[in-house]
């Protein structure tokens, strides 16, 4: 812990003179501290630094600028948004807009899974197509478009079948991603194309892909690509499959404990973990009858018992608020190789829901 400063008393008060005593620090000091907040927060529930790490968004070293940003990525909190957007408009570090566009695809993705956010998926849907239009770098123009093709729209549709034809295979890459992040069945027979195409990394991406929007009819064609040359192929033939789920996926990973490469057995074994821990949520579903009589009993108590005050903390789970209204939402660090492709396959999780936007 950096001297003169005890994290354990630091409050939204104190946020203030805080950042402007940290401010004067060296910058490879600043970046310590801001780190140690981080895991200070992670490791005590209650405590909640985002109204102060954010102060350093706009740092003049990019390190610190980069960090923050990547910070912010689970907070909830509607002026990150626009502060996300600001970012991308202005930054000039290209690794930071990356992170910045990649967090707007959070945004969006978990927007496009709701009925009710046609009119703020429609804002952003502008943004977006607006950014590719005017600027000039073609990874950006890229890393937008995977971000926007979360949202049902000819217009997006069309930039993907396009990057598809194109014979830059940074673009094919692009849209094979793009596809797995639509969902729609009708991308299936194009991605299937792109199962041996020449490129690991077009590969990779269409092992996902095709996890993601096919079935289990579709689970030999990537189960082929647990024999590949490259070893990131193989991996996300592991989790293409897994994407795909059911019986036979589970099968063909148990297999895969007999491996010769260590990386596919322990990544099958966490995959058959999870399947496992998916299917036994899915096993303690209620019964809708029984879900049903649950609801009345809840509601005939409600009407027969004095009212309780909601506690946040006791019911959410988040321990106390602060009088300016805070939450506790601590920020997971996440990885700075974003060459990988297979480390970047946080392309196609899908975030944590947001709030609606106002602006």
């Amino acid at each position: 812990m950096i001297k003169n400063i005890d994290y354990s008393n630091l409050n939204f008060d104190l946020f203030e003179t805080t950042y402007k005593k940290i401010l004067k620090k060296p910058n490879k000091d600043i970046l310590l501290i801001l780190f140690e907040l981080k895991e200070f927060e992670n490791k005590n529930k209650g405590k909640d630094f985002e109204s102060l790490i954010i102060k350093f968004i706009h740092h003049k070293d990019k390190e610190i600028r980069l960090f923050t940003t990547k910070y912010i990525e689970k907070s909830t909190d509607l002026a990150v948004l626009r502060i996300i957007k600001k970012i991308i408009e202005e930054e000039k570090e290209k690794i930071i807009r990356y992170e910045a566009i990649r967090i707007l695809g959070n945004w969006i993705s978990s927007y496009s899974y709701k009925n009710n956010k046609k009119y703020e998926i429609e804002k952003l849907l502008n943004f977006g197509l607006s950014y590719i239009s005017q600027t000039s770098d073609k990874e950006d123009k890229n890393n937008m478009l995977k971000s926007l093709s979360y949202i049902d729209s000819e217009k997006i549709e069309k930039i993907i079948i396009d990057k598809y034809n194109s014979n830059d295979e940074a673009d094919k890459l692009c849209s094979i991603i793009s596809m797995g992040n639509n969902g729609k069945n009708k991308w299936i027979s194009l991605i299937e194309e792109l199962l041996e195409h020449d490129n690991y990394q077009i590969r990779s991406s269409s092992c996902i892909s095709l996890g993601l929007i096919g079935d289990e009819e579709h689970l030999d064609q990537i189960k082929e690509l647990l024999d590949d040359e490259e070893l990131d192929t193989q991996k996300a033939a592991v989790l293409g499959i897994s994407k795909i789920g059911g019986n036979y996926a589970k099968e063909v990973l148990e297999k895969l404990k007999f491996s010769t490469e260590p990386e596919i057995q322990e990544l099958s074994e966490k995959m058959i973990l999870e399947l496992k821990q998916e299917e036994e949520l899915d096993s303690t579903d209620v019964p809708e009858e029984k879900l049903e009589d649950t609801l009345n009993k809840e509601k005939d108590d409600s009407q027969n018992s004095e009212f309780d005050e909601y506690d946040a903390g006791k019911i959410e789970g988040w321990g106390t608020l602060y009088t300016d209204g805070t939450s506790f939402i601590a920020p997971d660090a996440i990885d700075t190789d974003i060459d990988d492709p297979i480390k970047s396959l946080s392309d196609y999780e899908k975030p944590i829901e947001q709030p609606d936007i106002d602006d």
